[in-house]
């Protein structure tokens, strides 16, 4: 299409926004009312267990089978201090805290175990809903330590076990949604005034943000789809894109404004709005179509959140590109109607910014020296790992890491693993022999480093048998016997009611991935001593935490491997040159890789969170790309050299280009208040890329596009 055919096109465009203007407007804010009711009636926050799994998943499957078998229950465990000489530690006072506790409507039983000196441990069986969004954790322990706080007697205590942790991510969750919301509500009106420094252009900001994030939210609402803690990320999200959309479009506004004075001569402004739209409409459909798939590549991933946060991100993308070209000229024609002499007075157009015109010049050493740093951060990806601890996805001093941590110094166990043992058909829980097999099965467990204690029938047995002095060995068949008949207490819950299952509760500290992976290897060895037709299986809430790591790293590599794959198909086409397509490329995924180099050299490991970053930051990184190279195309187009194209780009785009890529960082800087440690990584990080991905773009690419494009302005193949 030729330049004048496209400005015609627009002008048509712009003009039936215009006139439609009343019925637009009034359409839009109908649709946000809707999306509002929606968003705030059918609210809800879920982080059970279920949701990060795939209906099919056939460890989640299992799961369910072990949950059904054994009751879905889960154990949590109470430390706690006695006061000296208050007598809790009589039998009589630990009888009355673990009656009061047994009162709980999600508690089955507790179990007291002394400890050293003055300390206790309690372990509290309660509910394990994995599929109920239904936040009956949070209430189990706020009642749990509402017990505790008002026993007397007791001079400290602390609550560890995956129940805690859950309730606490929900909690987490929870307040996350709320500071999120504040800052980011208070980022969109402060940024939007330091950056534009228009009341008007503030409002224009504001309903677009309003625009892109409220759909988006009530249809996530509408569809009957919970909130977790992927997707309360969103407004942050979908905020610094549609901002980001709309500073380029505003900023082109305001110059093409400027440039239509002569003398006396009114500002048309619809001509304005239309010569925006026309200029800047080819490179906003790509950069929503490439950031758009930078988001949807996350739809790949096996987890349940990440594909939801992806496919609505990529919706949102969608929505704040809409408003942009609809809302946007709508308001800035209503609001820029009169017909002004000048434009405001003060306006950022009218001064040339210094820090650009030093970069407009030549700076061949500072972009060698930009170039090395981030090849040079690039190389920590090999040293890239994937590892959980859902202890330290809190913040360094809060009450979960204080709790275990507590526990870890008195070498108690906080956590476990449960191995379910499948017996072959026809041998009985009472049989000698399956008694022998399964206490040296254990022993040989119990040798594990990651293990610290057993938990089981057979050791239940051998302990009664033990009180027992003498008669030991006469005891245990006899033991063994009840047990199965179902009159030995507590020994129903170590095996199935058809006999066939049987658990072991192998008590550990604090386990991250890693720990659990390596215990699984070390009992899949141990499994070819057992008798013939045993199997053994790791199940539970921390196994299939330990699992969704595997499906972390391919989120990884199959969103930056999507992403880069289409960013290199389409980015030839969209700038019809394979030179600047491949330029633009490299520009916008090298600051990906340093990013993700420099977690590897810190140390800091692929999580839940983090897992998203590749193909979000090529998807976003790549805008400002596109806006300065196709300032550059249009400089080539005129027969300038690429010196010239690049400084011009450079001195107009690159106004923008700074804005935006500080929105952005600013908007993802918000996050680092989240007791949410993978969301303040992933904060910290995105906000690092886009600062990495603007110096590539204003010192590294106009010095690659002085050396790969010929002076004439062709491109070289």
């Amino acid at each position: 299409m030729r330049p004048a055919d496209s400005t015609v096109r627009s002008s048509t465009f712009i003009s039936a926004i215009i006139r439609w203007r009343p019925w637009i407007l009034s359409l839009w804010l109908v649709a946000l009312s809707c999306s509002a009711v929606a968003y705030i009636t059918q609210f809800r926050i879920d982080n059970s267990v279920a949701i990060w799994f795939r209906e099919d998943d056939p460890e989640l499957a299992d799961y369910r089978s072990y949950n059904s078998a054994f009751g879905e229950r889960e154990w949590t465990y109470v430390w706690l201090r006695a006061e000296p000489g208050t007598g809790l530690d009589s039998g009589a006072g630990i009888r009355e805290l673990t009656s009061k506790l047994e009162t709980l409507q999600r508690v089955s039983r507790v179990h007291h175990r002394p400890g050293q000196g003055n300390l206790s441990l309690l372990g509290i069986q309660n509910s394990n809903l994995i599929d109920s969004p239904e936040p009956y954790r949070i209430r189990l322990i706020d009642e749990i330590r509402d017990q505790l706080s008002n026993f007397p007697g007791i001079r400290d205590y602390g609550i560890v076990g995956t129940t805690v942790i859950n309730a606490e991510l929900n909690r987490a969750a929870k307040r996350d949604m709320m500071v999120y919301y504040l800052l980011i509500t208070a980022f969109v009106i402060l940024g939007g005034w330091l950056t534009l420094r228009r009341l008007r252009d503030v409002l224009v900001l504001c309903a677009v943000v309003l625009g892109t994030i409220l759909p988006v939210m009530g249809c996530i609402a509408a569809s009957g789809l919970a909130f977790n803690l992927m997707t309360v990320m969103l407004p942050t999200l979908l905020v610094t894109v549609s901002v980001s959309y709309l500073i380029h479009f505003i900023s082109e506004f305001h110059s093409i404004r400027a440039s239509q004075l002569e003398g006396d001569a009114p500002v048309d402004t619809p001509s304005a709005v239309a010569t925006t739209f026309s200029r800047l409409l080819r490179p906003g459909v790509w950069t929503s179509l490439t950031t758009a798939i930078g988001f949807a590549s996350l739809t790949v991933s096996p987890v349940s959140p990440i594909r939801h946060i992806g496919l609505f991100s990529a919706l949102g993308i969608g929505l704040a590109w809409a408003n942009t070209i609809m809302i946007a000229p709508c308001l800035l024609s209503l609001f820029w109607e009169k017909r002004d002499t000048a434009p405001a007075s003060g306006a950022p157009q009218a001064r040339p910014l210094p820090l650009l015109e030093w970069l407009a010049r030549p700076r061949p050493i500072l972009a060698a020296l930009v170039g090395a740093a981030m090849l040079a951060g690039s190389f920590g990806l090999v040293r890239l790992q994937a590892d959980t601890d859902y202890v330290t996805f809190f913040r360094s001093g809060s009450p979960v890491r204080e709790d275990y941590a507590e526990l870890e110094r008195t070498g108690l166990p906080s956590s476990y693993l449960t191995l379910l043992v499948r017996l072959p058909e026809g041998t009985r829980i009472s049989s000698l022999e399956r008694h022998m097999a399964m206490r040296g099965f254990e022993q040989s467990v119990l040798a594990i480093p990651t293990a610290l204690e057993i938990q089981s029938l057979d050791s239940m047995i051998e302990e009664a048998a033990a009180k027992l002095g003498g008669q030991t060995k006469l005891a245990i068949p006899a033991l063994l016997i009840q047990a199965e008949a179902g009159h030995l207490p507590g020994a129903e819950e170590f095996f199935s009611s058809d006999r066939r299952l049987v658990q072991v509760r192998v008590m550990t500290g604090p386990t991250s991935t890693d720990d659990i992976n390596e215990f699984r290897a070390e009992v899949a060895k141990l499994e070819g001593d057992l008798p013939a037709g045993w199997q053994v299986q790791p199940t539970g809430t921390n196994v299939l935490w330990a699992n969704m790591d595997a499906h972390v790293i391919r989120t990884q590599l199959f969103t930056v491997g999507i992403a880069a794959g289409v960013l290199l198909l389409l980015l030839p086409v969209a700038f019809r040159s394979l030179t600047l397509g491949f330029l633009g490329f490299a520009v916008s995924f090298v600051p990906v890789l340093c990013t993700l180099g420099l977690m590897a050299w810190l140390g800091i490991p692929v999580n839940i969170a983090t897992c998203i970053l590749g193909g979000v930051v090529i998807g976003l990184a790549v805008d400002d790309t596109i806006y300065f190279l196709s300032r550059i195309r249009e400089g080539l187009s005129e027969g300038w050299g690429p010196g010239a194209a690049a400084a011009q780009a450079t001195r107009t785009t690159g106004r923008a280009m700074i804005k935006t890529s500080l929105i952005l960082t600013g908007g993802f800087l918000t996050m680092t208040a989240s007791d949410f440690m993978p969301s303040v990584y992933f904060g910290v990080f995105f906000a690092f890329s886009i600062l990495v991905a603007l110096l590539a773009d204003l010192i590294v690419l106009p010095e690659l596009l002085r050396r790969c494009v010929r002076p004439s302005g062709r491109l070289r193949s």
